[in-house]
C-alpha cells in the first residue's frame, strides 16, 4: 500500500504570513512606498523591535524590498515586490469583508474585551 501525501490547504501561505502585522504591512506597502517610521505609525500596538524583525522576514521571503539611500541621516524605504503584489486581491477582499461586517466584528471584539480578533487565539 502506498502512502499518499496529505494535503494541507493554506499551510505554505499561512507559514509565510504567520503574523497579523505582516498582512497590515503588505496592505500599506501595496498602496505606497514607506519609511520605517511611517510603517510603525500606521500599525497599532507594535514595538520597534518586532517591526524590524517582521520587515526582515518579509524581505527574506521576497514580499517586500528595502532600499537604502546613501545620505546622512540614513534613509531607508520599503516597497512591495511583484511577488508581494500578488497578495493585493487577498488583502483587498479582506478589507472589503471587514468593512461589510464591521458592526458584527466590533460587537464581537467589544463583547470579548479584546483589541482584535487575533487576541482570541
Amino acid at each position: 500500500m502506498s502512502l499518499k501525501k496529505k494535503s494541507y490547504p493554506l499551510k505554505n501561505t499561512l507559514n509565510l504570513l504567520d503574523n497579523r502585522f505582516k498582512f497590515e504591512i503588505i496592505f500599506y506597502l501595496i498602496r505606497s512606498k514607506m519609511r520605517f517610521g511611517e510603517i510603525k505609525s500606521s500599525l497599532l500596538h507594535i514595538n520597534q523591535q518586532l517591526l524590524a524583525k517582521l520587515l526582515k522576514q518579509l524581505e527574506k521571503d521576497k514580499l517586500i524590498k528595502k532600499k537604502e539611500f546613501k545620505e546622512f541621516p540614513k534613509k531607508v524605504e520599503y516597497s512591495i515586490t511583484l511577488f508581494g503584489l500578488l497578495f493585493k486581491p487577498l488583502v483587498e477582499n479582506m478589507r472589503k469583508w471587514e468593512e461589510k461586517n464591521k458592526k458584527v466584528l466590533v460587537k464581537n471584539i467589544n463583547k470579548r474585551g479584546t483589541d482584535s480578533l487575533y487576541d482570541y487565539y
